[in-house]
């Protein structure tokens, strides 16, 4: 079927095997992220004696990932705005595979720390290509559901790398079981390559920078998967710098979806992770054996992954103002009740691991889903890329700040503020935010524009009738 608008094509069209395939190959990147980076926690334990390491040293290298993440995303993303999804998307598999082989092979802390780093950065880059393109190929009214299949994965790595881990170091015992663990992290990047080498590049970001010569081989691929674009519908557009794309996104006009597009990151990280690193050390500290202490983790990520499931199912119908303004605040709700079982000293494990599963399922069900979609759904092409690498900077560069700060105050003043976070976090999120589902990426974007035209006048309005007034 042939239309007269390159992108109605491709937003109308049904979800086949294309943008299936196209989803489970971006999705298997967050899958690697989680592999590596809930595969650090194993290693931590080895790291610090194989290394002889104080504590400090150890939570470095901890922080090294995320900071690579963090600084691969911004980075990625700009380099994802300026040659493309696709370049990104294949190479940056090569580099998660050898620095995750690199990181089950270190012989000392340098080598360690400097193959965490640069594993990190592969990884956030792959953020800010995958995304992107997924995003540009999806339908407008299946866009969330196919964006949502990220975190998905991310929920399968977690399980997966817990489960392997428990494997490994029950037969192998802790201080080999991590590197097995990074080992295995490396096979599904290998793989990655070849499944994303036929991958089309994005037909919007080569229109949208000028690159003609890429337009017959984009669309013959898509004529391969069904879909039929007419070239003569395809107009592209004048190329940009580098710095042009950056001020495309980062300009006085882009403010307000700037910030939007922070908070939902910044906000997540500062509320996600006491339940997400903490669990297993909380268990234990209420008597749990080490092993007993990774089953409970490991349950509150299978329930965790369930709310994925169910907010993928319904992210379409119920919009991303509402998932970030529930997933927020109903979170308030297990803490709360921890925070009470705490006072009266009725902390269980049960209770636990109960309270943390439906705070997973609620916070990391419907916040940690957002934190794929209004990034790749409120920029224009040209800043996309840098639009989900801002994201990601938040999400995972707040990540160390937060776990420092629940080490500092303590577990007790650790869900107080937790609880206090999430409703503040759900009540800024809802204010910054505009719905984006059912429309054209290209809509989302003019959207995002007049709010700030909206708001101009209206401030402009204001200080006319102050002027009158005096």
């Amino acid at each position: 079927m042939v239309e007269n608008d390159a992108y109605s094509v491709l937003d109308n069209a049904k979800v086949g095997k294309f943008q299936r395939r196209l989803a489970v190959t971006a999705a298997l990147g967050p899958f690697t992220d989680a592999f590596n980076e809930f595969g650090a926690s194993i290693s931590l334990i080895a790291v610090g004696i194989l290394f002889h390491l104080p504590p400090v040293l150890v939570a470095m290298a901890t922080a090294a990932y995320w900071v690579g993440v963090a600084a691969g995303a911004i980075l990625g993303g700009i380099a994802s705005d300026a040659i493309g999804r696709k370049q990104i998307f294949l190479y940056d598999t090569i580099g998660m595979a050898v620095f995750a082989v690199i990181s089950a092979i270190a012989t000392g802390y340098i080598s360690y720390f400097l193959a965490r780093l640069a594993l990190g950065l592969f990884i956030g880059m792959d953020y800010a290509a995958a995304v992107p393109l997924l995003s540009e190929y999806s339908p407008s009214k299946k866009r969330g559901g196919l964006l949502s299949t990220e975190k998905l994965f991310f929920m399968f790595g977690t399980i997966a790398t817990v489960v392997i881990g428990m494997v490994f170091t029950y037969y192998v015992g802790v201080l080999l079981a991590w590197r097995y663990d990074f080992l295995i992290a490396a096979v599904p990047a290998i793989i990655l390559f070849g499944l994303r080498f036929d991958m089309p590049a994005s037909l919007r970001w080569a229109k949208a920078s000028g690159r003609k010569d890429l337009i017959p081989k984009i669309l013959k691929k898509l004529h391969k998967e069904g879909i039929d674009i007419d070239p003569e519908t395809v107009k592209v557009d004048k190329p940009q710098s580098i710095k042009e794309n950056i001020h495309e996104f980062f300009n006085s006009k882009n403010k307000k979806t700037v910030a939007y597009i922070f908070w939902i990151g910044a906000a997540y990280a500062l509320t996600v992770n006491l339940v997400s690193v903490y669990a297993s050390v909380v268990l234990e500290d209420l008597g749990a054996s080490s092993f007993f202490a990774e089953e409970g983790t490991l349950i509150i990520d299978i329930v965790g992954t369930l709310g994925v499931v169910l907010t993928l199912i319904v992210v379409d119908r119920i919009g991303r103002r509402l998932m970030g303004l529930f997933g927020f605040v109903l979170g308030a709700i297990p803490l709360t009740v921890l925070i009470v079982a705490d006072i009266y000293h009725a902390m269980t494990i049960p209770l636990v691991i109960s309270m943390f599963g439906l705070f997973f399922f609620i916070n990391v069900g419907l916040v940690g889903t957002l934190q794929y979609l209004p990034a790749a759904e409120v920029s224009t092409t040209k800043s996309r890329g840098l639009a989900v690498g801002w994201e990601k900077l938040f999400e995972f560069g707040l990540s160390l700040p937060a776990l420092t700060l629940y080490a500092l105050i303590g577990l007790f003043y650790s869900f107080i503020y937790d609880a206090i976070m999430v409703i503040i976090g759900g009540i800024v999120l809802y204010f910054l935010s505009f719905e984006t589902k059912n429309r054209s990426l290209e809509r989302n974007a003019m959207e995002a524009e007049k709010r700030h035209t909206k708001s101009r006048e209206g401030k402009s309005k204001t200080v006319q009738e102050t002027k009158r007034i005096d």
